[in-house]
């Protein structure tokens, strides 16, 4: 499919057609199974911050060999490729700036993309094309239309697409949702989603614009960005508070809480989305939000993802988490684990004086907990798998787009400040013109999504 069909133009034209894609991706590929002892020979495609963590996780195990890393950021590069030389004591992979390099490769089999949110579509479309399977990190795209284009490409070549919302991968979240799903806390009628901290004033602080280091293509690093004078803000790390290249703390952490909500609730998105919020508590320079509170209604179940930087008072004692509320008892979660509180029915004295009284509801919902277990290395090591077996990963990239989709509606919702009606079918707002404006965006000449 040709890349001008995800374009801000044609993203909406072709958003009903692509639905049937989106429903169908990801169903196990037949007669291709490989030895389960083959090696898994890996390029890395963004060695920062978080490139490094998940070089780590994969370089643990023993059927992994990474053969080729590319970064802009020279240093970057060169770290990874020395720290894979040294905890392999294997030949040093073959760096470079460009990741078109490894994808012409014969020995590379697989990538792991951990660059900016921006910068996750384009090799991720490009890999699959030339024939490698890849490992994402969430957020999956940098808007809906780019989103939906990965979801294409990866069903059009029949590769394996997963995403790094590593929670569904660890076994608390997994009991958390089972409790959720059975039936057990009752009717689920309100979550609640949260990120609590306090960063003020200063947060980011001002900087002055200036030239980029020498190690670094910069051009490159904006990629399908807008242009934009070299900012150490706007750069490695701190990238995620400007909507140029991602989308705040909505969607940097709101995609792995509301992730899980979506899954135990058994929904690819909500009805309705509204927000309210703004940079009140910081003097710095980003343009996402440092407060924010965003409503999603789906049918019979209210979401509310709430986000402040300029508080750090706990919620139950948690920074952050997922509260399932059901009128039988609530369900508090986070990666330290969960707990299950019964509720109890009471008959307030205004029913009591109307209608006598009478013995409220007994609840037979037995208290309960567990201990967070951290999914990172068995979500590495599924993916792994799945690429002998062909089986669809714990987390796909159709999955994930939903997930990041509630991100992308939360913050959309913020910019244009009024409550938006969602078609979780077509993924385009209903009679909305304005904010379907906001599903994709014009990439940079030269940074366009490539050819599926």
């Amino acid at each position: 499919m040709a890349s001008e069909q995800y374009t801000r133009r044609g993203f909406v034209e072709t958003a009903g057609a692509a639905a049937g894609v989106v429903a169908t991706f990801g169903a196990p590929a037949i007669g291709r199974e490989e030895a389960p002892s083959k090696r898994h020979r890996l390029g890395l495609i963004g060695a920062g911050s978080r490139g490094g963590q998940l070089l780590k996780t994969f370089l643990a195990e023993k059927d992994v060999d990474v053969v080729a890393i590319a970064d802009v950021d020279d240093h970057h590069a060169g770290e990874a490729a020395d720290r894979v030389k040294e905890v392999k004591k294997c030949e040093r992979p073959a760096v470079s700036r460009d990741y078109r390099e490894m994808l012409d490769r014969k020995d590379v089999d697989a990538v792991i993309i951990a660059t900016p949110d921006h910068w996750h579509a384009i090799p991720t479309i490009a890999a699959v094309a030339a024939g490698k399977d890849v490992y994402v990190e969430k957020p999956v795209a940098h808007n809906v239309a780019e989103g939906r284009a990965m979801i294409d490409a990866g069903k059009k070549h029949d590769k394996i697409i997963a995403v790094g919302t590593q929670q569904r991968s660890s076994s608390h979240f997994q009991k958390a949702v089972e409790i959720v799903q059975s039936g057990k806390l009752g009717k689920v009628f309100w979550v609640q989603t949260w990120n609590f901290e306090n960063i003020s004033p200063t947060g980011l602080g001002r900087y002055p614009d200036g030239e980029p280091p020498s190690h670094v293509d910069y051009d490159r690093w904006l990629g399908p960005a807008p242009l934009h004078a070299f900012n150490p803000n706007r750069f490695h790390l701190l990238f995620r508070w400007y909507f140029d290249y991602a989308g705040g703390m909505m969607s940097d952490w709101g995609v792995h809480l509301n992730d899980i909500v979506l899954w135990a609730l058994k929904a690819k998105g909500p009805e309705s989305v509204y927000a309210t919020g703004g940079v009140v508590t910081s003097d710095d320079d980003r343009d996402t939000p440092d407060t924010l509170q965003v409503v999603y209604e789906f049918p019979g179940t209210t979401l509310t993802y709430s986000m402040r930087k300029g508080n750090g008072l706990k919620f139950n004692g948690h920074d952050y988490g997922i509260l399932f509320c059901g009128t039988d008892g609530s369900l508090m979660l986070d990666r330290s684990g969960y707990e299950v509180t019964p509720d109890k029915t009471v008959l307030p004295y205004g029913i009591k004086l109307v209608h006598g009284d009478r013995p409220p509801r007994k609840i037979d919902l037995e208290p309960s907990k567990m201990k967070g277990v951290d999914g990172q290395d068995a979500h590495v090591r599924n993916f792994l798998d799945c690429l002998a077996s062909r089986a669809r990963p714990t987390t796909d990239v159709q999955t994930a787009h939903y997930s990041t989709n509630t991100c992308h509606l939360g913050n959309i919702a913020y910019k244009l400040g009024r409550k938006l009606n969602w078609d979780v079918e077509t993924e385009t707002f209903k009679n909305d013109s304005e904010a379907n404006a906001h599903l994709a965006r014009e990439p940079r000449k030269g940074y366009e999504l490539p050819i599926a």
